[in-house]
């Protein structure tokens, strides 16, 4: 081969490469997108909207963690602890994912595990999808009490979206307090389909 030829095929491999890394899996207009935890967070983030605690005058405690103490696949799940004592509060994970042109449904499933099945509504399963990210405990949808069953269950949240253009989505899943006392459950199996 010519020096010249060479080049330019470095080039042209370079070039491919760098607009690779520009576009992970994340970008997507008919994907399956799945995490179950077990090499770390998979590209999401905790986050909270949490009353004030008035005998430390701060937040209340809140954690998202990955666990190893019970999971629906592999060893691990995503823990998601809340002091809901001031019967207020909502913990969850959330990502960020951009959309190619045409997108125009979104359904997120994952499996929520809760150590006691309860009658009474101790929080409840909560999800989101659109095109803000999520602030407030009131911007996510509830799905169902979260004490159901003792054990694991799955939920799911099905939105449907204008993706004519390129823009990002965010997408969540979580609990949120209904009853005032310390609570933990388990998330797991999360998947994000978008058609």
């Amino acid at each position: 081969m010519k020096a010249k030829t060479i080049i330019l095929l470095a080039s042209a491999l370079f070039i491919a490469g760098a607009i690779a890394a520009l576009y992970p899996q994340a970008h997507f207009t008919s994907e399956r997108l799945t995490e179950g935890f077990e090499t770390g967070f998979g590209g999401w983030d905790p986050d909270a909207d949490v009353p004030i605690d008035p005998n430390t005058g701060g937040p209340v405690d809140w954690d998202v963690a990955r666990s190893t103490d019970v999971s629906r696949s592999g060893m691990y799940s995503m823990k998601l602890f809340i002091d809901g004592r001031q019967d207020d509060g909502a913990v969850w994970i959330e990502r960020k994912l951009l959309l190619k042109e045409g997108a125009r449904r979104v359904n997120i499933t994952f499996g929520l595990y809760s150590q006691s099945e309860s009658f009474n509504t101790i929080a409840v399963v909560c999800a989101y999808a659109g095109f803000e990210d999520p602030e407030r405990e009131g911007d996510l949808s509830v799905l169902a009490p979260a004490n159901e069953v003792a054990g694991w269950k799955r939920y799911s949240l099905v939105v449907n979206i204008d993706g004519g253009k390129a823009q990002e989505l965010w997408v969540a899943a979580g609990i949120s307090v209904r009853w005032e006392t310390c609570m933990t459950y388990y998330l797991d199996d999360i998947t994000v389909e978008v058609t």
